[in-house]
């Protein structure tokens, strides 16, 4: 069947189970919401897959007439658009999918004038993408644009790096994945002994040589999924107001999400329904204060290096980050870029990363890779005014909700370093 007979064959059912609960003189059962949701969307996507191949064909008809000639496209050209920087939940961002949900357009498709005073409102859960949809939002991960220069004029720059990099989180630098089940338990590996040396082909009986021996210190731990969750207030008029909704849902929920993920991998307790974060590790390594901050950060480097951990980034929190910057010498001169430079904040070679949620006075340093944040069940969103008195107040709770487990698998890997 073409696309339009298949649009017919969906709204037929569709009258066919309206008109079968009206003869019966009742509600539909949950086997038919199920099929009528279902219906509904496919009318909804094959409505506008038949508009769009209208207007190609319009299109087409159009310049065929004309004889007209589409305008020159400079060939691999990529947009950086707003929704690759800084949404989640897959094409169009977290409140896109949301909104563009079969629950979701079936009970906006049943108000279409808005939600009145006492209507009661309760959507579906929704799932609007997975971890790796969240962290695709992080600035690390965002597409870089391509221009083909085939087609450009060749522009002399100078021989340096003009571009400004977009800061890093915490949540670009650490490893990414999943979990199929509420816990697992794994070996942490806390500390490495080498032994590897040199020996003889042969080794003779009254020989005291013997082969070498390497050791493994492990701790074993338990990675449990956790539920991070986060939710707004609005009105009746905002959630029938898709695109409103949307653009709300994209600035707030994701961000705020993220944020306690990154507070929970650096300072969770490990008890009292906390996972257990990096500051609360056995195993990690410690720096205690060495004649100064950057003195301090070099020597918690020689104990990552004793070991052969890469070190992939420093964490330090925002105050401490500041310090670094206004480090002088003893003619007033800046260490770093100065107040005028651009460029990514490093110390001793090493990206600088800024995160909020970590104590002044702390930096953390090593493999951040070791750390991981695996994904349980994906990001869903509901929304529902049986809550408080919202119902007579014609407002609605939306909740996000992100169900992951962390895990820390090298702890020694990593070095906590005082700073003061």
């Amino acid at each position: 069947m073409n696309l339009r007979q298949q649009l017919k064959a969906a709204l037929d059912r569709l009258a066919e189970l309206s008109a079968l609960a009206k003869a019966e003189n009742r509600d539909f059962t949950e086997e038919e919401v199920t099929e009528v949701t279902e219906l509904s969307a496919k009318a909804d996507d094959l409505d506008g897959k038949i508009k769009a191949a209208d207007a190609a064909q319009a299109s087409v008809a159009r310049l065929t007439a004309k004889g007209d000639r589409p305008a020159p496209v400079l060939e691999g050209v990529s947009d950086r658009t707003d929704e690759a920087l800084g949404s989640i939940g897959g094409p169009g961002g977290l409140g896109e999918q949301f909104v563009k949900s079969a629950a979701y357009q079936t009970f906006r498709s049943a108000h279409p004038s808005g939600f009145g005073e006492g209507t009661p409102i309760q959507l579906d859960r929704v799932k609007v993408g997975s971890l790796a949809d969240l962290r695709g939002g992080f600035k690390a991960d965002a597409p870089v644009q391509q221009v083909g220069l085939g087609r450009l004029q060749n522009v002399r720059l100078p021989t340096v790096d003009l571009t400004t990099p977009m800061p890093l989180t915490i949540l670009d630098l650490i490893d990414h994945g999943t979990i199929g089940g509420p816990s697992f338990e794994y070996l942490q590996i806390t500390a490495v002994t080498r032994n590897a040396a040199l020996v003889p082909d042969e080794i003779l009986p009254a020989d005291a040589t013997t082969k070498p021996t390497s050791g493994l210190s492990t701790n074993l731990a338990t990675a449990k999924v956790y539920t991070y969750a986060d939710g707004y207030t609005v009105t009746n008029q905002m959630l029938a107001d898709a695109p409103a909704l949307a653009s709300y849902l994209n600035g707030q929920l994701s961000y705020n999400i993220s944020n306690v993920i990154e507070d929970k991998i650096l300072n969770g307790s490990g008890t009292g329904g906390n996972p257990t974060g990096i500051l609360a590790t056995s195993g990690v390594q410690n720096q205690a204060f060495d004649t100064d901050m950057v003195t301090t950060i070099r020597k918690a480097i020689t104990r990552l290096e004793n070991i052969s951990a890469p070190i992939t980034a420093v964490l330090v929190s925002p105050s401490d980050n500041e310090k670094f910057d206004l480090l002088k010498d003893a003619q007033g001169r800046y260490y770093s870029q100065g107040p005028w430079g651009s460029g990514p904040g490093t110390i001793w070679g090493r990206p600088r990363v800024v995160s909020q949620r970590l104590p002044s006075g702390t930096a953390i340093l090593g493999n951040w890779k070791t750390v991981s944040l695996m994904d349980r069940e994906g990001l869903s969103v509901l929304a529902f005014n049986q809550h408080k008195d919202y119902a007579a107040r014609n407002l609605v709770y939306v909740r996000a909700e992100l169900r992951a487990a962390q895990a820390v698998f090298k702890p020694a890997e990593l070095c906590i370093a005082a700073l003061a």
